[in-house]
């Protein structure tokens, strides 16, 4: 093989990340058909397709994957050591996309985006819904550049920074007293957050391996249909203290779990093949100042 076209790199780390060859040529300020020659170029030197058509662009082949892997870093090191200005957040222009969960969002999604106006104002900021369970596909898979939630341990290939935890209690209507034991706990009906996969959140994985369980009338995957749901139906719901707090007026108080409940790292999550980006490195401060 011949001296490879350094341009040819660039372009394929455009579409792995745009996932449309369009968006791809928009970033690099290139027509589509120069980088579908370039696409075709690499097809040839790696003699595997790349992309497969999807309705919404392409789709990588698990060699384009493992190609990623080993070009993503070796391209930004490139890029930046050819930029002598260094990072400038406020000359920024593009899309930060973010994965939150719906308390974080609800709590803290303006003052994330506030902070970025501040001294990023060409950076628009989407937000793409996360859980504890989809988080490192969509961190993995390039979905969202940064996510905050409950996260477990990050897996081969990510990374994460505890910013904070979450502790919880419960929220109850204030004409009804609060249960003071785990018995009269479980004796209530409550109402809780549920995930798309209908998985077990951690109230329930507690109590299980307690060997108990509880009556649940209502699942809501949103924090803010909660306190309506403890007003009417005079359910407990066992949330973080902050969300609580924050939904909790209006004929509703705030009460301790009267079981061993111990609160839950909140972690702000990136992929390893981001580590050393600027944008990405100066988008974690901006979101630990603004979460914790």
């Amino acid at each position: 093989m011949g001296p490879l076209d350094l341009n040819l790199l660039v372009t394929f780390d455009a579409v792995m990340a745009e996932r449309n060859l369009r968006r791809a040529a928009d970033r690099l300020g290139r027509s589509q058909p120069a980088v579908s020659h370039a696409v075709a170029r690499l097809r040839d030197l790696t003699g595997d397709r790349l992309f497969e058509k999807v309705p919404t662009g392409v789709e990588p082949t698990a060699r384009a994957e493992m190609l990623w892997e080993q070009v993503r870093d070796p391209l930004r090191t490139i890029a930046q050591a050819l930029d002598h200005r260094g990072f400038e957040p406020g000359e920024v222009q593009g899309e930060l996309v973010l994965g939150l969960s719906d308390d974080v969002h609800d709590l803290c999604f303006a003052d994330i985006v506030a902070r970025i106006r501040v001294t990023a104002p060409g950076l628009a900021v989407r937000v793409v819904e996360t859980d504890h369970g989809t988080v490192w596909d969509q961190v993995g898979s390039g979905a969202v550049d940064l996510a905050v939630t409950v996260a477990g341990p990050p897996p081969r290939g990510m990374a994460a920074n505890v910013i904070g935890e979450q502790r919880f209690v419960i929220l109850h209507r204030s004409d009804q007293m609060p249960p003071a034991t785990l018995e009269r706990y479980l004796a209530a009906t409550h109402v809780a957050i549920g995930f798309a996969d209908r998985s077990a959140g951690y109230t329930d994985e507690r109590l299980t391996a307690m060997g108990q369980a509880r009556a649940i009338v209502a699942w809501t995957p949103r924090f803010a249909a909660i306190p309506d749901l403890v007003r009417r139906t005079g359910a407990l719901a066992t949330m973080p203290g902050p969300v609580a707090r924050a939904y909790g007026n209006n004929g509703l108080a705030v009460a301790t779990v009267p079981f061993d409940l111990q609160p839950v790292p909140v972690r702000l999550c990136w992929h390893q093949r981001r580590r050393t980006d600027p944008l990405n490195e100066w988008a974690r401060d901006v979101l630990a100042a603004a979460v914790t």
